[in-house]
């Protein structure tokens, strides 16, 4: 858990759950704004408690080439609804297939999707469990994001039985 010391600007931290980077912009008065790494999402105010609950440092210093808040204090703050950390569903083609691969000491696996491509997934991409139920062949559902290192499978479920048969 982070102490108070620790929480300041510029920290980038992971959300424990989603795997969301974000760096801290400012904390005060018992919150903690947070600008993520990611487009296209909005800054988060987090009450101080559940942001030392649920996140963890990741980085103490920006290097370099690191992408700069774009906004800082003149963005929206855009609290979480009922004070928690949104888990936001990822944008893509959602796609069908079979787990042809886990790596479970190390978290990940590979999917091979009906199309024939094969895809990497890593557990911080799932909610939280969902990881630990999969297994090799196991028919599933996800969405197709494209990363640094490539398309990635995204928000990776068990198919339900209407969507394995269509």
């Amino acid at each position: 858990m982070l102490t108070l010391d620790e929480i300041e600007s510029g920290l980038f931290v992971t959300h424990k759950n989603t795997g969301l980077r974000y760096s801290v912009v400012e904390a005060e008065e018992g919150e903690v704004l947070l600008s993520p790494e990611q487009d296209g999402l909005q800054d988060l105010t987090v009450p101080l408690d559940l942001f030392r609950a649920e996140f963890v440092a990741t980085d103490r210093f920006r290097s370099p080439g690191a992408r700069r808040s774009t906004g800082g204090r003149g963005r929206k703050r855009t609290p979480a609804p009922g004070g928690g950390v949104p888990a936001p569903m990822p944008a893509g083609p959602k796609s069908k297939g079979k787990i042809k691969k886990m790596v479970r000491d190390r978290g990940f696996g590979f999917i091979r999707g009906d199309d024939g491509k094969e895809v990497f997934f890593h557990r911080s991409g799932l909610n939280a469990g969902e990881y630990d139920v999969l297994n090799e062949g196991d028919i599933v559902e996800y969405i197709v994001q494209e990363g640094p290192r490539g398309a990635r499978a995204e928000h990776v479920r068990h198919a339900t039985a209407e969507s394995a048969t269509a």
